[in-house]
């Protein structure tokens, strides 16, 4: 709706080789009168002033008493096809491109000026006619020509429009033809070097998401203590063999015993020995001479503290078989949980309480199993809830030891595995009290990375990996097994402490040197790939896919001593014979 004495200009220019001043303009102006009826305002006459003479008399023949009004500007020429209003020249424009035209829309509020006269609307009406003429002529334009494929001239158009449009940073510059040949060079070199940076930096993330398709953090929601066991606890006594039985064993005739007694303290044969009979020495045999040679745990434990209470040593510990000979072990799941074939490992006068259950990291204690289960847990942290031992080293009793110390071997390990005491176990000083500070770190996995590739996440859930000896997958167990296996392998033997069947020999003193390079062989491709083992004698090398498992625990200890003295008072259940032999 248009205001009294208002005029729309409407101009349409045409670049077709033709002069601006020479382009046709129509002006349709509507002049009308109003009064006031209420509050409505009410036209009572209406003039139409054009120099179209076909327009007035359509506008005419028509009654101008509508009930609305209507302002129509005629844009185009209404027998001409309706033009695109595109900042891109269309294909079928390319051969012969017509001008494009502009729309201005001019508001005034004066009247038109003398110097748009009729004589000027004339000449533009001419020049616009002959505009039609010459679009007659583009219709003239054979189809097969204005459908051919596209040049290069129209592949560089197209480009040139896309570079000056693009908002990428650097792009519009290139398809600038205002810049010279040099800048436009420099920001094409520009502009590459930045795709060629941004395409590294993406292919190096990717790579990195393929390899390494897990995320470790740490999960900041504490864990209940009664969610996790306490340590199993091993200790063995450097002592390998008592003095008083190797005396006895050294006086006696059993050349058998001997030839142990010497394999334990790490001898060389005599030869009195070396006509010995190898198959005389058996698995059952072994077994009998190490436990009664070693330090019984009755003598070991002398005062035991389990939860801030007195108990009894030999209902909580129990004799176990390790790479150190007989030890003492706390807190370990019983045997039938811990192997598949628990027939094939002697008792060795185990005394496990009939509560123990078959706990594994992943699948954790049940929401029924009792307080008192095996393995236990702990009712607190600090030292009442702690486990408190009195350890006898009794030195008048060392014959040959482990290392060139006297004391004990200590190793804090998962409840469920075999401990491997010579290689990971710390030492405890006999008249010093030492105290332990234990840490646990627990292992978990979401149940979604088991679609991802073993060789990318690096980790095994007990149902994928599967070990021959152990029911429960830890990566301990599996080097342990590994490393049974291989000497099985190489020395068609295994050592006392490694897991085995019934029918597997037991590696006598004469396989001690095969089972060492074994051993070693076995600890450099764990540690170092690159390494060779030729110098351990070994022409195969040993091959055990051991990665961590999904689920598992493990703890870490920080260890302060101070020394024991006698010159003050000292608890009475600490004490054993007296002050001096406890300090």
């Amino acid at each position: 709706m248009f205001s009294d004495n208002e005029a729309v200009w409407i101009e349409i220019r045409r670049k077709c080789n033709q002069d601006v001043n020479t382009m046709p303009i129509k002006l349709y102006y509507r002049e009308y009168s109003k009064t006031e009826e209420g509050n409505e305002v009410v036209p009572i006459e209406a003039t139409y002033r054009t120099t179209d003479k076909a327009t007035l008399n359509y506008l005419r023949s028509h009654d101008p008493n509508l009930p609305y009004f209507i302002n129509t500007v005629h844009l185009q020429n209404p027998y001409k096809q309706t033009q695109r209003l595109e900042g891109y020249a269309t294909r079928d424009n390319f051969r012969v491109r017509p001008p494009s035209f502009k729309i201005m829309y001019r508001s005034k509020d004066t009247t038109l000026r003398s110097r748009y006269n009729r004589n000027v609307l004339s000449k533009k009406e001419n020049a616009l006619t002959q505009y039609y003429d010459h679009e007659e002529e583009y219709k003239g334009i054979s189809k097969g020509e204005s459908q051919q494929c596209w040049s290069n001239s129209d592949i560089r158009t197209t480009l040139k429009q896309y570079c000056t449009n693009s908002t990428l940073h650097g792009l519009r510059y290139v398809g600038d033809s205002n810049l010279s040949a040099v800048e436009r060079v420099f920001w094409i070199i520009s502009f590459s070097l930045a795709v060629l940076t941004a395409s590294y930096y993406i292919w190096f993330l990717y790579q990195k998401w393929v390899s390494t398709p897990i995320i470790i953090s740490l999960s900041p929601e504490p864990v209940s203590l009664n969610e996790f066991p306490f340590p199993s606890i091993t200790i063995c006594n450097m002592n390998n063999v008592k003095k008083s039985e190797a005396q006895r064993i050294s006086a006696g005739n059993d050349a058998r015993k001997k030839l142990l007694l010497e394999d334990r303290c790490n001898f060389e044969n005599n030869s009195a020995t070396l006509d010995f009979v190898e198959s005389a020495i058996t698995w059952n045999s072994m077994r009998h001479f190490m436990i009664n040679v070693s330090q019984s745990c009755t003598e070991m434990l002398h005062f035991c503290q389990w939860h801030g209470n007195l108990t009894d040593c030999e209902k909580i510990f129990n004799p176990a078989m390790t790479d150190e000979g007989m030890c003492c072990n706390f807190n370990s799941v019983h045997k039938k949980y811990l192997f598949y074939n628990p027939r094939d490992w002697a008792d060795l006068n185990i005394t496990f309480p009939p509560s123990s259950i078959d706990w594994t990291p992943e699948t954790g204690y049940e929401e029924n199993a009792a307080p008192d289960s095996v393995p236990w847990r702990p009712y607190g942290a600090g030292q009442f809830y702690g486990l408190t031992l009195v350890l006898d080293a009794d030195i008048d009793e060392y014959y040959c030891s482990s290392s060139a110390s006297v004391g004990f071997k200590m190793l804090l390990h998962n409840p469920v595995e075999t401990p491997k005491i010579a290689e990971f176990a710390f030492t405890v000083t006999p008249g010093e009290e030492t105290r332990v500070i234990v840490t646990p770190r627990i292992s978990t996995a979401s149940k979604t990375i088991i679609s991802v590739p073993q060789r990318k996440r690096k980790c095994f859930f007990t149902s994928e990996r599967k070990l021959r000896y152990y029911r429960t997958y830890t990566q301990r167990n599996c080097i342990l097994e590994c490393e049974a296996n291989f000497t099985q392998k190489i020395c068609d033997c295994v050592q006392y402490y490694m897991p085995k069947s019934s029918n597997t020999p037991i590696c006598e003193k004469k396989d001690d040197a095969c089972a060492t390079n074994a051993r070693r062989a076995m600890e450099v491709k764990l540690y170092d790939d690159d390494s060779g083992i030729t110098s351990f004698n070994v022409s195969e090398t040993p091959s055990c896919n051991c990665y961590p498992g999904c689920y598992e625990i493990n703890y870490n200890v920080q260890i302060s001593q101070s020394k024991l003295v006698p010159t003050f008072a000292i608890a009475d259940g600490y004490v054993k014979k007296n002050r001096e032999y406890f300090t």
